[in-house]
């Protein structure tokens, strides 16, 4: 999916949920987010409707304020079903996309990944998150969130085998001291 906000693909992926809405018994069901993105992000973007597919197939648009809980599971996708001998594909673990991770495209130039480095960076440095005055547990989410964006930009650069000559590894190395 291509992102007109950011202009950079969103990869979207499946994962497996226990949802219960407001008032219903809990549900196994997938819900629909973009690679590298936590649920919680999910429930906290500005969209007030989430595309949620109940383990039956059926496709449902939930409102978010009708959301009571959303635990992760690893329920099977019994949809898809295996050509041999028709039984349920298991999902095969997620890995780690660290182009999902800096919400870029893998054929952006070294420019526009040092950019999209320091934008993701700005927005969820733990002091960034200290400053607003906001939950211990959000501080903790900041400071984990800030280690992956930092890990994916290293790792882009290891695979590109790129000297960085513009100074992002020092801030890289800056933002990892104040962790």
């Amino acid at each position: 999916m291509f992102d007109k906000a950011t202009g950079a693909f969103r990869h979207k992926t499946e994962t497996s949920v226990q949802l219960q809405l407001t008032g219903q018994e809990p549900v196994e069901a997938f819900v629909f987010h973009v690679n590298g993105e936590r649920l919680t992000d999910l429930l906290n973007d500005p969209r007030a409707f989430i595309p949620v597919r109940a383990a039956s197939g059926e496709m449902m648009i939930v409102a978010k304020t009708h959301i009571a809980s959303m635990i992760e599971t690893n329920i099977e996708d019994t949809t898809a079903a295996n050509d041999e001998n028709n039984e349920p594909m298991k999902r095969a673990p997620k890995s780690f996309d660290p182009y999902a991770t800096l919400r870029i495209s893998p054929n952006v130039d070294n420019d526009e990944l040092r950019a999209a480095f320091k934008a993701r960076i700005k927005s969820v440095h733990p002091d960034t998150v200290a400053s607003l005055g906001l939950d211990e547990d959000l501080a903790k989410a900041a400071s984990q969130a800030t280690q992956k964006i930092i890990y994916a930009y290293r790792k882009i650069m290891r695979e590109r085998k790129v000297s960085d000559d513009g100074g992002v590894d020092d801030v890289a190395e800056t933002a990892s001291q104040a962790l």
